[in-house]
């Protein structure tokens, strides 16, 4: 199954819905830096996501945590 990802626009995490600004849901890859932005650990081989609210609220976390994804009709 594909997602589209511009289209994500709620999920629910620890089971709370949370709104997504519309094209901000991505997934990466999870890592920490230090205050250089040099990686502070070695590879931890975890995709992760990232959105902001329409609040501006930056998120981030493990994909795994996103319970249930809500798209976008358009």
């Amino acid at each position: 199954m594909a997602i589209r990802a511009k289209q994500v626009s709620r999920v629910i995490i620890g089971g709370e819905w949370f709104s997504v600004e519309l094209g901000t849901f991505e997934v990466v890859e999870m890592a920490f830096t230090d205050e250089s932005g040099e990686l502070a650990h070695e590879p931890l081989d975890i995709h992760a996501y990232t959105f902001l609210t329409p609040n501006n609220d930056r998120y981030y976390g493990p994909l795994s945590a996103i319970t249930l994804i809500k798209l976008a009709d358009i």
